[in-house]
């Protein structure tokens, strides 16, 4: 793997990466229960795009580093944004055919951890260790340490706009991220992706 891109880890950042827990905030959810969360990132009308273009492989970021990922999971994931798109009127084509959008599909990992100081109510920062001990223990003596660790792990998607490409920039218009325990699950998938679709009933070609 590569360092990420400062843009990348922008964008990374803006897909809500930085979320701090414990443990994975949605590691109880079925697959069932997943969390979607949808950006529409503008007034954009879908209907005027017929095509889009989409990678063979997943973009793979794993804290500061990035990828490709063709694992089944991930070519299921591609398989899946790829037929609920199709079925909203748009149609594939290879990125040298200039389509209307670009379709970005990711696996994002992130994790964190640490140790950070804690109350300790013997301590006095003056004299030293506790009252009632006497000044024998004398002066330095640390604060109590905590162990924290947190992570997140989800899937990612974004359709940027290539028709209106300004100051050679394309616009991100939408995306979209799943959460949940259990999303990697090859046979869950399809009703993940879908959900997405679901809830964005706007995005079609006609």
């Amino acid at each position: 793997m590569k360092r990420i891109s400062k843009s990348l880890l922008l964008l990374v950042l803006s897909a809500g990466i930085w979320t701090a827990c414990e443990r994975d905030p949605v590691k109880d959810l079925s697959p069932k229960d997943s969390q979607v969360f949808i950006t529409n990132h503008s007034t954009a009308d879908f209907t005027s795009y017929k095509t889009f273009s989409i990678g063979d492989s997943v973009l793979v970021v794993d804290n500061n580093n990035q990828g490709r990922g063709v694992t089944p999971q991930d070519l299921a994931y591609i398989d899946r944004i790829v037929k609920n798109l199709t079925d909203r009127g748009y149609t594939k084509v290879a990125r040298t055919a200039k389509p209307d959008l670009e379709v970005t599909p990711a696996r994002i990992s992130y994790t964190q951890s640490g140790y950070v100081p804690t109350y300790n109510p013997w301590y006095d920062p003056y004299w030293g260790y506790g009252y009632g001990y006497g000044y024998g223990y004398g002066y330095g003596y640390a604060p109590y340490y905590s162990y924290y660790s947190y992570s997140e792990n989800y899937w990612y998607v974004r359709i940027a706009d290539l028709k209106n490409i300004k100051d050679n920039k394309a616009e991100v218009i939408w995306d979209a991220q799943i959460r949940g325990e259990g999303i990697y699950d090859q046979a869950s998938i399809s009703g993940l992706v879908d959900a997405v679709f679901t809830q964005s009933a706007y995005l079609k070609a006609k």
